[in-house]
């Protein structure tokens, strides 16, 4: 078993450690296709978010984050106004509401592989995204965007906007989740598109091998029959040979005795 396919079965036989614990439902099929091939898995994905969250700080610390920000509002579809609105009752410092489109993460057996990922992930819009090469041979592809949206809705618990303009957030994020989505359905398609291609190749470079492997053992029959047949007539030669000479022999004694008696 190579790198790769250690490290893909430790992924896929490992627990999800995101805070929701699961795949998300619109990028449930895109991530078991790419898990079921051969070429490549995941290792994070989030099919995009709309959220809003009390980003506090410890001990009036500016400069620290407090670990594990309180989540006010949180959905991977469309945003609920009212619902958004009921989330900002609980904020009690800085909250910021926020869009963050899809992102995915694979892991690729090679580079050819990843550049094929690459180039569906920038063909479907998502222009963010790359290749990065870790220190023990592991290749990764990350496919993100840059649509993205992030604005500020409360300093110290006190909220600096009218819900007026948190309505029109709204309206901004789900268009942007919108887009998202059909970016990911493009996506889906091309990285199907994609796999059978790579699937072809592994095919026609199999069945190649195998007519390869048939020439080769055909030559060698071939050739091993030359030799059989070489050495057969060289044998035949090297007995005609000598049956010539011993008459010649046996001619030249008879000759020979012939002299004498005279």
């Amino acid at each position: 078993m190579n790198n790769f396919d250690r490290d893909k079965e430790r992924a896929l036989s490992g627990v999800d450690l995101s805070r929701k614990g699961s795949i998300d439902e619109k990028i449930h099929a895109l991530v078991a296709l790419l898990n079921t091939s051969t070429d490549f898995f995941t290792t994070s994905s989030c099919s995009g978010r709309i959220i809003i969250f009390d980003d506090s700080k410890k001990g009036g610390d500016t400069s620290v984050k407090k670990k594990g920000c309180k989540w006010l509002y949180t959905t991977h579809d469309e945003a609920e106004y009212d619902a958004a609105i009921a989330g900002l009752q609980f904020l009690n410092g800085d909250s910021v509401f926020k869009f963050e489109p899809f992102v995915l993460h694979v892991q690729c057996k090679s580079l050819s592989s990843a550049q094929s990922m690459l180039s569906c992930a920038v063909a479907s819009g998502f222009r963010n995204s790359g290749i990065s090469l870790g220190n023990k041979g592991k290749i990764i592809v990350a496919v993100r965007s840059t649509h993205g949206l992030e604005v500020p809705l409360s300093l110290d618990g006190e909220l600096l906007v009218t819900y007026k303009y948190i309505e029109k957030l709204v309206q901004i994020a789900n268009k942007k989740m919108q887009e998202n989505f059909l970016r990911i359905d493009r996506f889906f398609a091309n990285v199907t598109s994609t796999l059978e291609t790579l699937n072809s190749a592994d095919v026609c470079d199999s069945n190649l091998t195998v007519n390869n492997s048939n020439v080769t053992k055909h030559k060698r029959k071939k050739h091993e029959k030359v030799k059989v047949k070489q050495s057969a007539g060289t044998s035949i030669e090297k007995h005609r040979t000598i049956s010539s000479d011993e008459i010649i022999i046996d001619d030249l004694s008879e000759c020979s005795l012939f002299d004498n008696v005279t």
